[in-house]
């Protein structure tokens, strides 16, 4: 554990329990980033679906500090998981945080349709809210990140399938499903945060061929996260399976 890193004064240590003890996790001192991990590490936000196996890839897109990356890890110990993120802020933690697991390549940059340069616009509470878009969720503080092409990228490094795939990437989850639309019929679970109206009712024709709607959390009118699962591996009728959608009418 860096001890530059722990002097940070918006940086606090929290403690996770894995499978071989403990483990040192570093989270932004704000409210969202310990409510979103703590979602995430109780499997609200991304829960593993029990009739999927043998996950030998899982492709974190939009990776933020690295929770749902060392869930994943967590989960799924014999993957091989790609984390990617952006952010210089998020990154360093990301950095730390999965230091210790030896299944996790982490990348600092995003993924698009294809290469660009664009401004990242600062949440204004949180990295979690950072955008591409300015909006009332964003500060005045942006930088400079790169974005590679989705589809690119996983031939770069020679993925020819991916097992668990989760997007969260405040709006560009459209242009990067379509970037990976050759690979999208082999991802079994498949999470996907949506920030509009127009793209959840993308996403979802996207995947109505290949991929059925599991369980979804919409937090408010034009913003959610949903999980699909590949079509194939959908219980038969004679098998027990509940479809939920939460609603938070905040």
């Amino acid at each position: 554990m860096s001890q530059e890193l722990l002097n940070r004064p918006d940086v606090a240590q929290a403690t996770l329990q894995g499978p071989h003890g403990t483990l040192p996790f570093c989270l932004f001192k704000t409210d969202a980033c310990f409510q979103i991990a703590n979602d995430i590490f109780a499997g609200i936000t991304y829960p593993i679906v029990p009739v999927v196996s043998d996950v030998k890839t899982v492709l974190d897109i939009g990776a933020n500090v690295g929770a749902a990356t060392f869930y994943y890890a967590m989960a799924y110990p014999d993957a091989q998981i790609y984390s990617l993120e952006p952010g210089s802020s998020p990154l360093s933690l990301l950095h730390q945080n999965i230091a210790s697991l030896r299944n996790v390549k982490v990348f600092p940059f995003g993924l698009h349709c294809s290469e660009r340069t664009v401004t990242l616009f600062h949440g204004k509470k949180d990295s979690v809210e950072s955008s591409l878009s300015s909006s009332l969720r964003t500060s005045s503080e942006s930088e400079q990140i790169r974005l590679v092409g989705a589809s690119q990228f996983l031939s770069d490094h020679g993925i020819d399938k991916v097992d668990v795939m989760k997007i969260d990437t405040e709006g560009c989850e459209v242009p990067i499903l379509r970037s990976l639309k050759s690979y999208l019929p082999e991802v079994k679970v498949l999470y996907v945060e949506y920030h509009s109206e127009r793209d959840r009712r993308l996403i979802d024709g996207i995947l109505a061929e290949t991929h059925v709607l599991w369980r979804g959390h919409v937090n408010l009118a034009y913003r959610g996260e949903f999980c699909y699962l590949k079509r194939e591996l959908v219980p038969g009728e004679t098998e027990t399976h509940t479809c939920e959608i939460l609603m938070n009418l905040e």
